[in-house]
């Protein structure tokens, strides 16, 4: 299966009153075409920022080194106008709060017919036609309606899938879809992940799932990298995470899954939270709040090692793993 998205020792930093951070440290990861790949781990490890940093949405004050190759390109070396005709087009994204990423000003069938416009040179009259397609097809009801409506009228699972639709639009090669079911109830989580699924199998689009939520992880995705302090700490088939999870944070990420069939009084949980990006511990990032800790891992950072089938960055495995 051809490759679309290549990253190879991502690193993004950001100027602060403390001085340089880097908030991604030596991040490698690739999508395949037609694979959905989950990106999974607590807020601030550096989920949201891995993806800004591919799209190169990055505030002022951040900067990323390494290499993002999207179907051969490397996107961290376009100039903006080449990364303009790639945004969007190639690779589109689907932000956590829809309310905050539509224009109120405007109304919802104009802003997808904007993208139109802007990257396939249609005229306003085939760009109305597309963007009511895109809302019938993301299972709007009363499109022709609702293509004249403000955001502000609109549901939050009506706004989310105007989302999908305006990121679908352009028949994008990937998008990226961070956290799209946060901000919405049980029940709209369902259907806006199920559109996704049947969006992806008929049009073959490739798609990175970013989420804290290990349910849907399970649904949705073909492989999964666990994110931990801006680095991946496991990396894995969907299968083998939930059989066979090797890294003691992803352990205790299942661990803290409640069991209807368990009678627990307490759910496991991790003690301690995720490390300040200008205060990381001197070996392993997870060493202060990991239960199976030992000497070396408050000493030396380990390597990525590649295992049999799995991927893993953990002093356990240091004899049976070899550097991926």
């Amino acid at each position: 299966m051809t490759t679309i998205l290549e990253v190879e020792q991502l690193r993004t930093r950001f100027r602060t009153d403390n001085g340089v951070v880097s908030v991604v440290d030596g991040v490698d990861f690739s999508i395949r075409a037609g694979e959905t790949l989950g990106v999974v781990g607590e807020s601030g490890c550096g989920k949201s920022v891995t993806s800004l940093s591919i799209m190169r949405l990055l505030p002022p004050n951040g900067n990323s080194g390494g290499t993002i190759r999207f179907n051969g390109k490397n996107v961290l070396e376009l100039s903006e106008k080449e990364m303009q005709s790639v945004r969007g087009n190639e690779i589109a994204m689907i932000f956590q709060e829809p309310m905050t990423s539509l224009n109120p000003l405007h109304t919802v069938g104009k802003q997808i017919e904007e993208a139109v416009i802007l990257h396939t040179g249609a005229s306003q009259q085939q760009a109305k036609e597309r963007a009511i397609a895109m809302l019938k097809a993301v299972g709007m009801p009363r499109a022709e309606e609702i293509y004249g409506e403000f955001p502000h009228q609109l549901s939050g699972g009506m706004r989310q899938r105007v989302m999908i639709a305006m990121a679908m639009s352009c028949d994008p090669k990937l998008i990226i879809a961070d956290e799209p079911t946060t901000a919405l109830d049980v029940t709209i989580q369902a259907q806006i992940l199920d559109l996704m699924r049947d969006l992806k199998e008929k049009t073959g689009t490739s798609i990175m799932l970013i989420t804290h939520d290990l349910g849907v992880v399970a649904e949705m995705c073909d492989r999964v990298i666990v994110m931990y302090a801006g680095q991946v700490v496991e990396e894995t088939d969907v299968e083998t995470l939930f059989e066979n999870p090797k890294h003691p944070y992803t352990i205790g990420l299942m661990n803290s899954i409640p069991d209807l069939e368990d009678e627990r009084e307490y759910l496991e949980t991790i003690p301690g939270s995720v490390p300040l990006a200008h205060q990381m511990p001197k070996g392993c990032r997870f060493a202060p709040r990991c239960s199976k800790v030992m000497p070396v891992c408050e000493e030396k950072a380990p390597e990525l090692l590649q295992l049999e089938g799995h991927k893993c960055r953990c002093w356990l495995y240091a004899e049976e793993g070899e550097q991926a």
